[in-house]
């Protein structure tokens, strides 16, 4: 039997009348990569500070089973852990001086040059060693602060948006570099998202909040094309949705939508089954509908909008219902679409995913 690096049990906290958080419990073992997400004010940075041992829960506990529960302090079980916050929080020292700091505070001696020297060659800040937070840009000061993390050789590492101070380019580079570090080492990471784009480099796994509960966790294919609620849904940029009723008709799953368009669909949450004219909503990420025809969903689409979205372009559509959808520019630049004209659009079934109203009983 597995034992869990770091388990939650019966969790919560709560400011003055308010609970905050409330998780019955959560297992993190190692090796695990997870991507905690949410909305705001779920609780996800709190958690986080519960699970890192920065904030002590008003009830339950966390429990570090590396470390011996019951004779441990707070500071030996924070050794096993480093931080790495949005906001690269350095010191007024050099490079070198912020990297090697948390090691000499920890009464290591043996070897400290050579570890600091290794982080700063791989995460190529080595030229840097003599400069001041104050002389570096937002890349670099996050770079510094990942290697003075790393440095410490954590057992586990707790990422909270680090990149979302960033600029595209600068994110890109770093996010791949960093989450390959992660993944080429025994350490096991939690990481605080709100871009649901960075999730497939820095996890495999997702831990979903809502209102300071874990209200689904799964792989990232469940998540992302499985999600429980219609509030997962939209977390993970399903951002084409559509209102509809149940059409149970024997021969597979439909909804009818408001204009009598019909979306023949194979997902739903955790299994769900429908009634006839159940009403249910659909959720469809724009990177999933494609320009062309397949075996079902085919329809004409007006192009009603073109805008540029990153290194893509996002065309909005209009089919007797409007829907979006992304186009690399290689596709883009050969298919040439222009506001006003007409293309064919396929919804595949297996990447719509449906939510109905109510939990009715099996047909």
């Amino acid at each position: 039997m597995r034992v869990p690096l770091l388990e939650v049990n019966n969790l919560t906290w709560q400011i003055g009348a308010k609970q905050l958080l409330g998780i019955g419990g959560l297992k993190i073992f190692v090796g695990d990569h997870i991507a905690l997400i949410g909305p705001n004010g779920s609780g996800k940075s709190s958690l986080l500070k519960m699970l890192a041992f920065l904030e002590k829960p008003t009830t339950g506990d966390v429990v570090l089973n590396i470390v011996a529960q019951a004779n441990s302090s707070i500071i030996e079980k924070r050794r096993q852990m480093a931080v790495i916050f949005q906001d690269p929080l350095l010191l007024n020292m050099t490079v070198y001086e912020n990297i090697v700091y948390g090691l000499k505070i920890r009464g290591r001696k043996r070897g400290i040059a050579d570890k600091v020297n290794y982080w700063m060659e791989r995460l190529k800040i080595k030229h840097l060693k003599s400069r001041h937070p104050k002389n570096l840009s937002g890349g670099e000061a996050q770079r510094v602060s990942i290697a003075r993390a790393l440095v410490l050789e954590p057992k586990i590492l707790f990422l909270d948006e680090p990149f979302s101070a960033l600029d595209a380019p600068t994110k890109a580079q770093l996010m791949e570099e960093l989450s390959l570090i992660i993944k080429d080492t025994d350490i096991t990471s939690v990481f605080i998202t709100h871009d649901f784009s960075e999730i497939p480099f820095m996890a495999d796994q997702v831990v979903v909040l809502a209102v300071g509960k874990v209200v689904q966790q799964g792989t990232i294919e469940e998540i992302f094309y499985q999600p429980a609620t219609e509030e997962v849904a939209l977390l993970v940029g399903a951002d084409n949705q559509f209102s509809g009723q149940i059409l149970a008709d024997g021969k597979g799953n439909k909804l009818e939508l408001s204009g009598k368009q019909v979306l023949s669909f194979r997902n739903s949450a955790n299994g769900q089954k429908f009634t006839q004219n159940q009403s249910a909503k659909a959720f469809i990420r724009s990177e999933d509908i494609r320009l062309g025809e397949g075996e079902y969903n085919n329809f004409e689409g007006r192009v009603e909008k073109i805008s540029p979205y990153g290194l893509q372009y996002k065309l909005t559509l209009w089919c007797g219902f409007k829907i979006s959808l992304i186009l690399d520019k290689h596709n883009f630049l050969t298919m040439r679409p222009s506001m006003g004209s007409y293309v064919q659009v396929n919804i595949p079934p297996d990447r719509i995913h449906v939510v109905g109203s109510q939990q009715p009983e099996s047909i």
